[in-house]
């Protein structure tokens, strides 16, 4: 005979304590699939949370940032020949530091390795087009100080195009944030977070509360008590359960959704102002422009545009459900087992 068939028999044999076994069985075995799905979402949500705070968005940020510190580096360049600067002190300290900038943030994307085995040989590629970018813009400077002036500016223009151009230094650094894009993307869209995994938690939870409802109801005409007090509190401990564990998860899953939404595309146009004016300014110096005063990369602008998103992402754990969810969830197995033992007790007196 079936679990199901044999529980229906029992219930409606109200002269044996079988159906209270059954209905024991019943609550205990729901409480630790409750229990298992909930750890789930929380150990799924919690994981996909921690790896885009701690390396997707480090990732991304770098790569961002690495955009920027080049772009820069380029009209940096560019004004140091332009004004006559270049005699003197090359492409000057703002160009070396825009370089150590970039390096240090590919150097942080390498820490990471958020964008698989693709983005490592993307990274590799960029390294290796940094370094000759560099050996392109320091030959424009030897020449120049030599006196050869149109020979330099052709070096710093073929500098300029490894930067730009198809294929360059920025279009692969770009091609490297949209990987780390979609891989948060995709982390944020974990099959054990949401919305539905944790709306599927709650389920569970109703229905367990459900049956604890209904055995209290059914040993209340059997034993013509009202209420049965281990039972009851067994229902108000996992309601707070439930509504616990919905609201965190919950919580958790606005926050990500609004660090995707809000704060990521925030930070993106600060980052994404600085490098247009950079590389509108390179633009107009080699195209002969006038020699503007234009300053640098803001990296002080960049980090208070990051602050918003760390912070969120910072604030998207579960506190403290890690520890509660399996305590509470032994305690309503406990209260449950102790009110069906207690009317057990009556049946053997």
């Amino acid at each position: 005979m079936s679990f199901a068939l044999r529980f229906r028999t029992d219930v409606k044999n109200w002269s044996t304590p079988r159906w209270l076994w059954s209905f024991m069985a019943l609550v205990l075995g729901m409480t630790f699939l409750h229990w298992a799905a909930a750890t789930g979402v929380l150990v799924g949500g919690g994981s996909a949370v921690s790896s885009v705070r701690d390396r997707g968005v480090p990732a991304y940020v770098s790569a961002r940032t690495a955009h920027a510190a080049l772009s820069d580096a380029d009209r940096a360049a560019w004004q140091s020949f332009r004004s006559g600067a270049a005699e003197l002190i090359g492409p000057g300290q703002r160009f070396r530091d825009n370089l150590t900038t970039a390096g240090d943030s590919l150097a942080h994307i390498a820490e990471r390795d958020f964008g698989g085995p693709a983005e490592r040989d993307l990274l590799r590629a960029v390294n290796a087009q940094v370094v000759t970018y560099q050996g392109l813009v320091e030959q424009a400077d030897a020449t120049y100080r030599e006196g050869l002036e149109d020979l330099g500016y052709a070096y710093l223009s073929y500098a300029s195009d490894l930067l730009h151009g198809d294929g360059g230094v920025l279009a692969r650094i770009d091609e490297i944030a949209d990987r780390d894009r979609r891989a948060i993307d995709q982390r944020r869209h974990s099959a054990w977070g949401g919305t539905a995994a944790a709306l599927g938690t709650a389920l569970a939870g109703f229905a367990l509360l459900a049956v604890l409802v209904y055995a209290q109801v059914a040993m209340a005409r059997r034993f013509r008590r009202v209420f049965n007090l281990p039972l009851l509190a067994a229902c108000l401990v996992l309601l707070g359960l439930v509504l616990w564990a919905a609201n965190a998860f919950l919580h958790l899953d606005r926050s990500f959704d609004r660090a995707w939404q809000r704060d990521l595309p925030a930070f993106d146009r600060v980052v994404a102002a600085q490098s247009g004016t950079a590389r509108a300014g390179a633009s107009a110096l080699r195209a002969g422009g006038p020699v503007d005063q234009a300053e640098g990369l803001d990296v002080t602008a960049v980090d208070e545009a990051r602050r918003p998103l760390d912070a969120r992402l910072t604030g998207a754990g579960t506190g403290a459900l890690a520890a509660g969810l399996p305590l509470l969830s032994l305690a309503v197995a406990g209260l449950a087992g102790l009110g069906f033992w207690l009317r057990l007790r009556e049946f053997r007196r």
